[in-house]
């Protein structure tokens, strides 16, 4: 379901840390739902900014290494609805992510080139996810 990927990581690393560079200039009710649908999938909040992900138990080991940060090993049904919940939230605001994309992602190495290819993995995610929510599947992810 990945079509503007090669099937690696890659792309998806790059957009993860796209949002983190840009998700301080989003507007805070689709930074949060953002957070939601993203973390886990590509993209791990820096524990730093947030004590509780030094926990560890569940599904992930605990996050203590930001060169080295967990990728989704596996999401159990409920948590691909609450990411489902939170995509249908993201959806509408995507476009506007738009600007702060260009003020902190175009243009440098280790990101998506263009916001139409960030936008897109984040559309794709969000259909697998909607999809496996619908199911009542979980996800696993292969790093």
């Amino acid at each position: 379901m990945f079509f503007t990927t090669t099937g690696a990581y890659r792309e998806h690393g790059r957009a993860g840390a796209a949002w983190a560079d840009m998700r301080p200039l989003v507007d805070a009710s689709a930074r949060d739902a953002m957070d939601t649908f993203l973390g886990g999938l590509i993209w791990d909040a820096d524990p730093a900014d947030d004590p509780v992900l030094t926990g560890g138990g569940g599904f992930f080991p605990p996050v203590t290494d930001r060169l080295h940060p967990h990728i989704l090993l596996v999401c159990p049904p409920g948590g691909v609805t609450r990411k489902a919940r939170a995509w249908n939230r993201v959806e509408p605001h995507l476009k506007e992510m738009r600007e702060p994309f260009a003020a902190e992602c175009e243009g440098w190495a280790g990101r998506p080139d263009t916001f139409e290819d960030f936008a897109a993995l984040l559309s794709e995610w969000g259909d697998v996810t909607v999809e496996s929510a619908r199911r009542g599947w979980g996800l696993v992810g292969l790093p």
